[in-house]
This record gives structure tokens, sequence and C-alpha cells, in this order.
């Protein structure tokens, strides 16, 4: 490290106070010991069913309560729950009671966690315990992992009944909950992965149809479905079309505009798929003038889930990074736009009511506070200012861009704070208040890391802060999100966006 590095981790990190701060273990990644944090207060009891479930402990001398140990217990972990044991409410409680916010499993344990944590989603959404915004954020990206199963394995899960157990569980919190779509909206990422995509545009499409009359359970399981399988057309297109960074060929264009018949034709394969479905993924780019594709539907011709699909289909898209994209829009650019181009292209009443929601979506927001938006933008912090679908109020502008990086994690030793070795990132956005990456390690909430971006300018100026979310992104990455230290790091929303866009 340079002298100008290390001028920079005496500015923004006062190191006494990370190591007076308990924060430290023997081995601060748990994903290097062979852990996976599970949030104590989103999983359902269920899913820890017949699984090891450890607790983080402290060091010696720090002050660490007594735990329970176990024969092999690994440093800095120790074993709270044995397999043959139920991970019950009253363990959650107490543990909640000691200031405890996750809990760990062996990452040997991830796939058969993930399962049961499907299986149980109902049952959460049902749970008077959990808040909506817990519930909101369990749907969501339980579906994303399943969403994540579906383009690795197509076949597989469209002849099973998880994609109508998701779907049931997602229109089951919408009629449970007038402001579940608020949340929904609140825990989506907005990077474009089709897994995301695909998950984003079910979840609001079930609330826009429920506002528009559509009450019935299992139609609604039928419109959800069709939200996610919308775009299973993508599958067919190239990766390197899809991941293309800078404009698009009229021949990469040609097979992008492909992808709704050809969707339409893969699904059309299985018995269990319903018309509805199939008629949403071959129409969700009609357009009310006829100038969408791939038939020039006019109006009435277009199916009005179709044009439900439509609208939030194109927000999504308007509002989430694209590689191929110069600009990504914000929420209020993005409405704009929409009402520009109605009723011409979208039909005004699903307009109508989609600006609805989205303004109940930003009142929930502002009297929540920036809790409630945590997943609302990759890399949005505890302490940042609200969030609304990307967007950042009271100065603090959420910038999305694509960089590599390298982050590593902060341990406390003799003499002072080590780095441990360098772990690659993704970095996808930054405010003045921290950074959303990905990562290939499943970084703990609570641990100090410093992160180097790649970009012209920046390979030598750390940014320093502490995890405040890890989640599954897909089998081998992890969406993290990042508060900085201290507002030094303002500086980066006011230069590097250019060079990082470029790197």
């Amino acid at each position: 490290m340079n002298a100008d590095a290390k001028a920079g981790v005496k500015d923004s990190v006062r190191e006494q106070d990370l190591l007076q701060s308990g924060g430290f273990g023997r081995s601060t990644n748990s994903a290097r010991a062979g852990f996976l944090p599970i949030s104590l207060e989103h999983a359902p009891l269920g899913a820890l069913s017949g699984l090891e479930v450890y607790i983080r402990v402290k060091p010696a001398g720090q002050g660490a309560a007594e735990q329970p140990r176990a024969d092999d217990s690994t440093p800095g972990f120790r074993l709270y729950c044995k397999s043959s044991m139920r991970f019950t409410e009253v363990h959650r409680r107490r543990l909640a009671e000691s200031g405890v916010k996750f809990v760990y499993i062996k990452i040997a344990d991830q796939s058969r966690f993930r399962q049961q944590n499907e299986a149980h989603l109902l049952e959460a959404v049902n749970d008077p315990v959990l808040a909506i915004a817990q519930k909101s954020t369990l749907v969501y990206e339980t579906s994303v992992e399943l969403m994540n199963e579906l383009l690795a394995e197509p076949d597989t899960i469209l002849k099973s009944p998880r994609l109508e157990k998701v779907s049931r569980a997602i229109t089951t919190l919408v009629m449970n909950d007038p402001s579940a779509f608020s949340h929904l909206f609140a825990a989506s990422y907005h990077d474009f992965y089709t897994a995301t995509h695909m998950v984003n545009v079910a979840t609001w499409m079930v609330p826009v149809a429920y506002e528009m009359g559509y009450h019935d359970p299992e139609e609604l399981g039928r419109i959800c479905q069709a939200g996610i399988l919308h775009d299973m057309g993508k599958t067919m297109v190239s990766q390197h079309v899809l991941n293309k960074a800078g404009k698009l060929s009229d021949e990469d264009w040609a097979q992008i505009r492909r992808h709704p018949e050809a969707g339409c034709e893969y699904l059309s394969r299985f018995s269990g798929v319903h018309p509805l479905i199939l008629t949403v993924t071959r129409q969700h780019h009609e357009r009310m003038d006829g100038t969408g594709y791939p038939a020039g539907l006019k109006g009435d011709q277009i199916d009005p889930v179709s044009r439900i699909c439509a609208v939030v289909d194109s927000f999504d898209a308007m509002t989430a990074f694209r590689p191929f994209k110069e600009k990504t829009l914000g929420v209020g650019e993005a409405l704009m736009i929409l009402n520009k181009e109605t009723p011409a292209k979208y039909d005004p009443k699903v307009v109508a009511v989609w600006m609805r929601l989205m303004k109940k979506a930003e009142q929930v927001q502002n009297q929540a506070g920036p809790q409630a938006a945590h997943g609302a933008a990759a890399g949005a912090a505890e302490g940042a200012s609200p969030v609304v679908g990307g967007e950042r109020r009271q100065g603090n502008a959420r910038r999305t861009f694509h960089c590599a990086g390298r982050a590593h994690v902060l341990v406390a030793e003799k003499g002072g704070l080590t780095e441990q070795p360098a772990l690659p990132i993704i970095a996808h956005s930054i405010s003045c208040s921290g950074l959303g990456f990905l990562s290939q390690a499943p970084l703990t909430p609570g641990e100090f890391i410093r992160v180097y971006l790649q970009a012209k300018g920046w390979d030598n100026r750390p940014l320093e802060g502490q995890t405040v979310r890890s989640r599954t992104y897909n089998d081998s990455w992890y969406e993290i999100g990042m508060k900085f230290a201290n507002a030094k790091n303002e500086l980066l929303v006011e230069s590097p966006m250019t060079t990082a866009q470029a790197a």
C-alpha cells in the first residue's frame, strides 16, 4: 500500500475505534470459515429445521456471553442448535433479546436451506409475528433464488409445483395487505439481470391487477406466473448480446425481438402452462398504437393482462441498469415517459393504477425512513436518505455504473488492522453513504471492509466502511451493501462515475 493509500486509511477509518468495537474475531469472514449468515429476523423457522444452527461469538476477553460449544467448533462460532433439535420462536426471541441479528449455517447446507425456505414461504406470509416489510423481502429474495434455478434448469422447474407455490405466496401477500406493493418495490433489485427482472415484473403485476379488480386467487396466481415467465424467450438469446456493453447492432436487436415468440413456443411444450401465460409471453411487447412486436397488435387486440405486463416491464427496463444503455432513468423520469407515451403505447387505465401505486410506495418509504428502503437500490445502507426505486433524495444521489474491483476484509491483529486476501467484486451503484457490489463470498453484515475500484485514478484510493447487507444473488454471487465509514467518501459522487463507467 503506498503513502497516499495509507493516508486515506487514517482519514477515513479510526483504527482504534474499530479495534474497540468488538467487530473482529479470529476469523472475520464467515464464508472463509465455512458458514453462511442467515437473518434471524427474516428466516422462516421451518427453513432451519434439521440444520445445525451456529452463532458468532467474540474472542475471549471481549465480554462474550457463554454459549453452548460444539466438539468441532470453528474459532469464532459456536453450535447453538443441533440438527436433531427444532429451532423455535423461543430460540429466536432469546437471541434477538441478546442483540443477535444473524445465525449461521454451514455453507454445505445452503441448498437444503433454500429448499426449506421456499417450502415454508406461505407459512411465513401468514405469520402474524412478521412485519409486512420482512415478509416482502423474504418473498422477493426467495423468488429470485427460484428464478436463478429456473434459468439454469427450466425443464425441471416447469414440471414441478414450485412456481405455483411461490406465486401463491406472492398473491396471498398482496391480498392480505394493501401496502404489500410498496414493500415489494422497496425490496427489489434494479439491475435488469433476467432473474431479478422476471421477479420484479411478477411482484408488480399482481398488485396492479388486484387494484384493477382481479380478486380471484387462482386468477392472480396465473397473472403472477405470467409475469415470472414472460421473458423465458430471453434464454434463447445469446448471452453475448444480452450482456453486450455499448450500442446493439441491427442483428442484435433482431435477435432480441424474437424472444416473445421463442418464449411462447418453448412454454407451449409444457401441458401445465396456462393459455394466459402463453398470451402474455407473446404480447408483452405489443403497444396500443400497433408499433410493438411481434404481431403489431392494436388496442383491444392486446389482452388486458398483457397490457399490465407491458407497463411494468417497460418501467423496469427504463429504471434498471443494462450494459447497452447510456443512461439509467430515475423513477420520476420513467414515470414522465410512461405518461407521455400514454395512450399511444400504453393502456391509460393501467398507467393510472401504476402511478397511484408508485405514489403510495413513495409515501410509505418516506414515512418509514431509510430502514424500509434497504433493498430499493444496491448500496442503500442504514442511515442513508430514503430511497424510492433507486432515486435518492436530500442530495444523496445514487449513481448506477459497472466497475470491477476488489474488497479486503479488515482483521484486527497485533499492530493494527490487516487486509485479508482480495475478493473480486463487481460494483454497480454508489451514493454518498454507501456502495453496492456483487461478491463471490457472503460477507457478514457488520464486517469492516476496504474496497478498491478498478477505474482510472481510483486503484490506490480505498473506500472503507461496514457491510450492512449480504444476500444470495445466484449460486455463485452475493449482493453486498456497504455503508461508508464517514462523509469523506462523498467525493465519489462528484467525479468517478465517468471513469468507473468507462472501466
